[in-house]
């Protein structure tokens, strides 16, 4: 299968198991892994099937390393890393998957009024302006379209801003929402999963 380096045998297996090697699809959907407690990336889905995923990373892994899978519709897979070649990787899930059916539906954003891309929870810091004010804050979570940092003090929401994260020069944003300490901001323009996977690749190493 295609999540599995092993050399295929020269006489063809059963029927049974090359109907199920072949039961696969071919996507391109992002999706976020974890590894171990407390580090989540995301990764490109490539290949699903029932018994695991091919997909493109840009974190380095060990063959063998538990993972969980995160789809955009809030199913959580576990599995183990199966092999790993440049950037992409072979997951074995722990037990079969009805992989088609979880990729059939999709968790929507109400805000937003589209697909919600995930989100990782991170703790870094960065330079918020807002008007003439410029100010150290904290990112609680951030996703390609948007990011939650820490609001002590309290901002208006729809107001305009820049975000100049880590490594990054600054980026259009719209404070969205702001309670409870925190606020949600939404970049002007999203990342492209290249462009986020290339700047994940050097804050998170």
């Amino acid at each position: 299968m295609f999540f599995s380096k092993a050399k295929q045998e020269l006489d063809p297996p059963p029927v049974q198991e090359r109907r199920r090697s072949i039961r696969h699809a071919t996507v391109m959907q992002i999706a976020k892994i974890r590894l171990g407690a407390c580090r989540e990336e995301l990764c490109l889905l490539r290949d699903v099937s029932p018994e695991g995923v091919k997909a493109e990373i840009y974190v380095t892994v060990d063959v063998g390393m538990p993972i969980e899978i995160e789809l955009r519709t809030g199913h959580v897979i576990g599995g183990r890393i199966a092999w790993a070649e440049d950037k992409m990787i072979g997951v074995a899930f722990d037990e079969p998957m009805p992989m088609s059916a979880m990729l059939a539906h999709c968790s929507f954003d109400d805000r937003l009024g589209k697909l919600r891309p995930p989100r990782l929870v991170v703790s870094m810091h960065a330079m918020l302006k807002v008007g003439h004010q410029e100010k150290a804050v904290r990112i609680g979570n951030i996703s390609q379209a948007g990011l939650q940092i820490d609001a002590p003090e309290p901002f208006h929401a729809n107001s305009a801003c820049t975000i100049a994260l880590p490594g990054l020069a600054p980026r259009a944003a719209t404070i969205r929402w702001c309670r409870e300490g925190q606020a949600g901001l939404m970049l002007a323009q999203s990342f492209d999963y290249a462009e986020f996977a290339a700047w994940r690749a050097v804050v998170a190493a």
